[in-house]
């Protein structure tokens, strides 16, 4: 029988699957941005990214798309082409899975930013043309591996077999790109072309708090794990494993797991057995009800396979919260301020896991408040929307010709 949060997830679904089907463009495109005020000589430029909060933006009420608060990707696409229509840049905006890019005339182009492998595709390209690959994750074969190793892992370790939900196509924009941009600690970009240029984007965040002091004697005890679906690909499993052998440190879990079958009938048994593991569902993060639960909590758990910045840790920077990820995650405040598991292989991530969140509980009072200080200066240095506007201002000015 469905739970009360299965229900309410499932309604949240079916509301946002409406959303997006009343506001999506015809076509996943939107032509010509910026044309009036630019006028139809402008230089033009091209964006194959995720699509639907530019609808938003461009009727000028951005604030109003119902999925801004779910990832930061909404809000950056539009700051991308508010930047290009600044520089005097006409945007032609392409979801990055809409087929129809690939049919385009690319010599209309003076730029062109593409997650995906439409540049590979190009052929023959005016010389002149600018090609940056946008880049959000881990090399692709790294990732898919990496995926599915894990799902190996957890069927050795539970004889339960759970599906792929993140495997990606193969992507080789990094061979022919100019410049490649990311979001991630250095370990991001090692299985890419060496050769090409590359650009440190800043994630940003959807909230973005006033830093709160915290009551250490009891958020000592307390961490988060904050994710979106592939709960195996995003080390879940690993996480709930190391809180099992400490019942004394509260992990609670703030995701969607229940629509992940397989994986939910291993989890919801161990929520059951364990008053340590507190599931918490989806959360907004810029809700008041995410916020109390931050500032009682001392850390954040993430043992991602592959990430390209995990924007979730980049958003609980804000509430200073110490990351303790793997470095597969890709976390840059991890490897400034919090603790950073190098091995990939999750029969070594759990004591390492148990090991390095009973380090975080143990740390003297002062010791917490800097480390959570310097984590939440990091967050307002590194992740915010200005940190990210003012990184893609910076891209600009490296690549416009």
């Amino acid at each position: 029988m469905p739970t009360i949060r299965g229900l309410q997830f499932r309604v949240a679904q079916g509301l946002r699957s409406v959303a997006d089907t009343i506001f999506r463009p015809d076509g996943n495109e939107i032509l010509n941005i910026g044309s009036e005020r630019i006028g139809s000589k402008g230089k033009r430029a091209l964006i194959s990214y995720v699509h639907r909060a530019i609808p938003y933006y461009v009727a000028g009420n951005i604030e109003k798309f119902p999925r801004l608060n779910e990832h930061t990707m909404y809000w950056e696409s539009t700051e991308m082409v508010r930047q290009l229509n600044k520089a005097g840049y006409i945007v032609d905006y392409y979801d990055a899975f809409n087929a129809g890019v690939l049919h385009v005339d690319w010599d209309q182009y003076d730029l062109v930013i593409d997650e995906q492998d439409r540049i590979g595709a190009m052929g023959n390209l005016r010389p002149d043309l600018t090609r940056i690959f946008y880049c959000t994750g881990n090399h692709w074969l790294f990732h898919n591996r990496a995926e599915l190793s894990r799902i190996e892992s957890f069927y050795e370790r539970h004889d339960i077999y759970v599906a792929p939900e993140r495997q990606i196509t193969a992507n080789f924009a990094d061979q022919t790109a100019d410049y490649m941009t990311y979001f991630g600690a250095p370990f991001q970009t090692e299985r890419f072309n060496r050769k090409i240029p590359k650009h440190l984007l800043n994630i940003s965040a959807v909230y973005e708090p006033a830093y709160r002091q915290k009551d250490y004697g009891k958020a000592r005890k307390n961490f988060i794990w904050l994710g979106s679906h592939g709960h195996l690909l995003k080390g879940l499993d690993v996480v709930v494993e190391a809180f099992v052998q400490t019942p004394d440190l509260h992990l609670y879990i703030c995701g969607n797991a229940e629509r992940e079958t397989h994986f939910w009938n291993w989890l919801q048994p161990l929520l059951a057995k364990h008053s340590n593991l507190h599931y918490m569902g989806w959360m907004d993060v810029g809700g008041a009800k995410f916020a109390e639960l931050a500032n009682t909590c001392a850390g954040t758990v993430y043992a991602s396979s592959t990430e390209g910045g995990a924007g979730s840790v980049a958003q609980l920077t804000h509430y200073g919260l110490i990351p303790v990820v793997t470095e597969s995650a890709a976390v840059r405040s991890a490897e400034a301020y919090g603790i950073v598991i190098r091995s990939q292989d999750p029969l070594e991530i759990v004591p390492l896991l148990v090991q390095s969140i009973q380090e975080v509980a143990d740390l003297p009072e002062a010791d917490l408040h800097a480390r959570s200080q310097a984590v939440y200066d990091f967050g307002r240095q590194y992740h915010t929307r200005e940190a990210y506007a003012q990184s893609f201002a910076a891209l600009l000015e490296r690549v416009v010709k």
